[in-house]
């Protein structure tokens, strides 16, 4: 191989593409979109560019199933392009049209080197960058002349086996590229060890098996080719699903219809396409994600690879086999993607597709133009859109040891028992291992507390406010209001709460006493408190530390809401503590955690049952505050009353 070539697989120019990639993430940060959708928008688009992810993202908007974390599968294949493409093309479309549709027409023409394999969207780029490390090795080392295929056929199967020196050389390169990724990701491939072979027909009418093999002796495999090593990925959720073309864009006329847009793909259920019987099906389309109904004539059936995406395509074998005319050829540059094919014409309904060249893998529109569609066409709907949702943040109701001090149990306990020495005093305690003691450092509200929970929760009924789920701080005083508050929207019977540590105050405040003794699930739910006793903390009381510093606060409480909105759909309320309408927001707002004297500076401000409420901006992936969407409360404080005074 040519010095230039061998220099663009050096280190250096792999260190460069790992970069590149590296770049387009971070602009994508600094564009405001949040990391999970950055990764997964570059690994579904091939990391093309920082505009076609950024597109993508903008296109899946209302896409439900934006935000799951499913890891895309990989496959790594061996291509074949040149004149000997040309032939197997040919082949396909004769068999498409002289016997009918068979499994080889939902690809193109390939040899599998691995299987399936799930990648974390955040992995990719050390994955393509094992393509580039084994091409760089092969680069180095004698490749074969030439790819010999010879024809074999079965009952079931038609195909080109790659000849024995040919696929040694292909099955190192595979365990090797399987080999760099366990290293690099620790993610195991399983390299093909079977016989190598290009795929010509398979899942056919045996009566159709003759007109086959004779159209399959026909094709001149002699036929120069150069050989490609190709990383594709696909969405695993749709693996298994059969994919339509649309040929005919219609905008939707109802709420439940899907947007048609030219060149754009549709998932179906494997038996959809069978079991219509007024000729509208429901899917799922590629360029958006969102699933509805559509006209079944607006589509053509079309490869389940024409929806797959390529990462990397680099050539290992030239398209003769010697060194000389590899030099007087270099290589496609990994770094550049082969561009997409153009946009085919428009079709009449009575006209059939002609077969796409498949010689550069799946062949579709311009994306950029099919995004810039979707934005236009996005239709207006009469129907009233969904509110976005609210996270609703508030302080716990007034706390015993504020109002009467430290020492408050040492009047109100006598041999152990409890007695109500005030009528703010709570009217019953709890028992609880460490009793009294272990009321010091974890307070209950007093009975002004519960009265400001219930207010609040009343004036959030009268306002309308619907809350899908309630968590809670594990202080007795913060699960003691939020279970005020859902009796008052009546929802004490339908929803329990869960109680994270994640979402306890900050523990500095504890550097100097220690960690307090909470009490467990069985004890609050022996009060009455109605608790889930089989929810999992995000994070446990086992992760706490004293030596925890302000902005290992706000990660922490961060890391509990950011769980918790991601998994769940709805208005989510969260009962904790005075700093954690900023600790527990500050983060999704798109903002750093303040320093300690602005935290504490902050939290004084905070009154009992103070609420924040912040409202998705889905589009930009944050969380804006809004207006609550109930009045204050306020009173004055009222001391202890001596009746003797009137005596005086």
């Amino acid at each position: 191989m040519a010095e230039a070539s061998r220099e663009f697989f050096d280190r250096s120019g792999l260190a460069a593409t790992i970069a590149r990639n590296v770049s387009n993430l971070e602009v994508l940060l600094n564009m405001g979109f949040p990391k999970e959708r950055a990764e997964k928008a570059l690994a579904a688009t091939g990391d093309r560019s920082v505009q076609l992810a950024s597109d993508w993202i903008f296109a899946h908007v209302d896409d439900t199933s934006l935000d799951e974390k499913v890891p895309r599968e990989y496959v790594l294949f061996a291509c074949p392009t040149g004149p000997l493409v040309t032939q197997l093309d040919e082949y396909s479309e004769k068999t498409l049209v002289q016997c009918g549709r068979n499994g080889s027409h939902n690809s193109f023409p390939h040899v599998t080197l691995c299987s399936f394999f799930a990648v974390p969207d955040s992995t990719v780029p050390k994955v393509v960058h094992a393509v580039l490390t084994v091409a760089g090795r092969l680069s180095c080392r004698e490749v074969p002349a030439k790819v010999s295929l010879d024809f074999y056929s079965s009952s079931s199967f038609v195909g080109l086996f790659v000849d024995d020196r040919s696929a040694a050389f292909l099955r190192n390169a595979s365990q090797e590229f399987a080999n760099e990724v366990l290293k690099t990701t620790g993610i195991e491939v399983k390299a093909h060890k079977k016989q190598l072979h290009i795929t010509l027909a398979y899942q056919f009418n045996p009566s159709q098996q003759k007109k086959l093999e004779e159209l399959a002796r026909s094709i001149d495999t002699s036929l120069p080719a150069q050989w490609d090593l190709r990383l594709y990925s696909r969405d695993t959720r749709r693996a298994k699903s059969d994919v339509v073309r649309v040929v005919h864009p219609l905008p939707p006329s109802n709420d439940d219809e899907l947007e048609l847009v030219r060149g754009d793909y549709i998932y179906l259920e494997p038996d959809e396409l069978v079991s219509s019987s007024d000729g509208w099906l429901r899917g799922v389309s590629w360029l958006t994600g969102c699933a509805g109904l559509f006209p079944g004539n607006y589509t053509e059936k079309a490869a389940e690879t024409d929806t797959w995406t390529l990462h990397r395509c680099v050539p290992v074998i030239s398209l003769r086999g010697s060194s000389s005319t590899r030099a007087s050829a270099p290589p496609l540059s990994p770094t550049q993607l082969p561009p997409l094919p153009s946009e085919p014409s428009t079709l009449s309904s009575t006209t059939r597709a002609p077969v796409p060249d498949r010689r550069n893998g799946p062949s579709r529109p311009p994306l950029e133009e099919m995004y810039s569609q979707v934005q236009k066409s996005r239709p207006v709907s009469n129907s009233k859109p969904a509110p976005p949702r609210q996270l609703y943040i508030l302080r716990h109701g007034e706390r015993v040891d504020v109002v009467f001090g430290k020492r408050w149990m040492n009047a109100c306990f006598v041999n152990g028992e409890y007695s109500q020495q005030d009528l703010n005093l709570p009217r019953k305690l709890p028992s609880r291992e460490g009793s009294p003691l272990s009321f010091a450092e974890d307070s209950p509200l007093t009975e002004m507390g519960w009265f400001q929970a219930r207010l609040t929760g009343e004036a959030m009924k009268t306002a309308g406010v619907h809350i899908s789920q309630v968590y809670s701080s594990p202080s007795l005083r913060c699960v003691q209001t939020a279970d005020a508050i859902l009796d008052a929207l009546g929802l004490r019977s339908a929803m329990k709460i869960r109680v994270d540590p994640g979402l306890f105050e900050w523990l500095y405040f504890y550097k100097a006493s220690g960690l307090p003794k909470l009490m467990t699930m069985k004890e609050l739910l022996d009060f009455g408190l109605n608790v889930d006793p089989t929810y999992h903390p995000i994070v446990p009381v086992s992760d706490w530390s004293r030596t925890e510093d302000v902005v290992q606060y706000y990660q922490r409480n961060h890391t509990v809401v950011q769980s918790v909105l991601g998994s769940t759909d709805g208005n989510t309320l969260i009962c904790a503590h005075a700093g954690s309408l900023d600790s527990c927001s500050r983060h999704l707002q798109g903002l750093s955690a303040r320093t300690q004297r602005e935290a504490v500076k902050l939290m004084v401000k905070i009154p009992y049952c103070g609420m924040a409420v912040f409202q998705e901006v889905k589009e930009a992936g944050i969380w804006d505050q809004v207006e609550p969407p109930i009045h204050t409360l306020t009173h004055s404080p009222n001391h202890k009353f001596d009746w003797r005074v009137l005596q005086s």
